[in-house]
């Protein structure tokens, strides 16, 4: 749900971006409201501009800007469910200066179902068409999974339903909600009535998701103090008989606790490295202080490292939090001002149970 966020350095230029990027608003915010109510094509070549002009300060946010029911115009940042990009939206929509008949919203906002259609590819997604049930899974049973059906499914046009699906959902829940309540979702057809599946109207879809994150929240309130932190180093080989070699906190398999850190935070660190994808000796010292100052950086109450591994010219660090904003913040904060000849990115997204890992979990410890 959430993709890569990559940053180039800025040499400390954050601010300057984000002031130059105002400015220009400014200057130039009347020509959106200009333009006539008809005119898509000049609409949609303002905000291709607008969103270059966003680029210096993060070349991954998007906009939408319109008309709201207030007289006013709004414009909308997105990071387009980027989880590790909201504090970017936040922080860009914050420093907003006031401008007469302007809105800014940092996310695709709520509209809530009642009321809205999606119509994308002759298929139309509202209350009449849509509605929701649960997927419960007996071992991974704090995993909110959830199917949108549609009234009209079918599979031969599977691929247009999950992307009306998606739309629609965003459009009710608002993005950050879709992001970060939800950890599975697709759309599907309505259960056969012997198959025993109640489905739910899809306007109680947000009053599911708001009973199960209460119970979530207060199933793991309390969490031991001690984390797992067995380190064992493991090698593997892909179909083309290439190396990884890795290190897996193995006291994580058997650990009940991990839905309390559920949020995966992947770093890639990208270098040339040797013929077979790894790193020379000076690049690996160089990996490995990375990793260190990335490990203190993140806060040791909300953080468990859960392993690495290096394979085809790139380092990946896997870590579990147990909240994405203050880890987010500090990670973009890092990257930003570190100058290095390392490309560095990184993602979070919902992996309560940290599946993610299991595939390591099989494979022969070295001696």
């Amino acid at each position: 749900m959430a993709g890569l966020s990559k940053y180039y350095r800025k040499d400390g230029a954050v601010q300057q971006a984000i002031a130059a990027f105002w400015q220009w608003f400014i200057a130039n915010e009347h020509r959106f409201r200009e333009l006539e109510k008809n005119d898509s094509d000049q609409a949609l070549s303002f905000l291709e501009e607008l969103i270059q002009h966003m680029q210096p300060y993060n070349p991954y946010l998007k906009a939408l800007a319109g008309p709201d029911n207030n007289g006013n115009f709004e414009l909308i940042i997105t990071a387009d469910g980027d989880i590790a990009l909201f504090c970017k939206v936040e922080d860009l929509v914050n420093a907003a200066p006031t401008v007469s008949n302007w809105v800014f919203t940092a996310h695709k906002p709520a509209l809530g179902f009642e009321g809205i259609s999606i119509d994308l590819y002759g298929l139309q997604f509202t209350t009449e068409t849509t509605s929701f049930y649960p997927i419960v899974q007996d071992n991974y049973p704090d995993e909110v999974s959830i199917v949108i059906t549609h009234s009209a499914y079918a599979r031969d046009e599977d691929d247009h339903f999950q992307a009306g699906g998606m739309i629609y959902l965003e459009n009710g829940l608002g993005e950050v909600n879709t992001a970060t309540k939800i950890d599975n979702y697709e759309t599907g057809p309505i259960p056969a009535p012997d198959q025993g599946i109640e489905v739910i109207p899809i306007s109680k879809l947000n009053e599911y998701l708001s009973w199960r994150e209460k119970e979530f929240v207060e199933k793991y309130e309390s969490v031991p103090a001690e984390k797992p932190d067995t380190f064992h180093l493991l090698e593997a080989e892909d179909r083309d008989g290439r190396k990884m070699l890795l290190t897996v906190n193995m006291e994580c398999r058997y650990w009940d606790k991990k839905p309390a850190f559920s949020w995966l935070l992947q770093i890639n660190i990208n270098f040339t490295g040797d013929e077979n994808g790894f790193p020379f000796e000076e690049q690996l010292m160089a990996l490995q202080t990375l990793e260190e100052e990335i490990f203190t950086l993140l806060p040791e109450d909300t953080t468990i490292l859960a392993g690495n591994k290096t394979y085809d010219n790139c380092k990946n660090i896997y870590f579990y939090v147990s909240e994405y904003k203050t880890t987010a913040v500090l990670l973009n904060q890092y990257i930003e001002s570190k100058e290095t000849p390392y490309e560095i990115l990184f993602f979070i997204r919902r992996d309560k149970y940290w599946r993610t890992m299991e595939q390591y979990f099989n494979l022969p410890i070295e001696d």
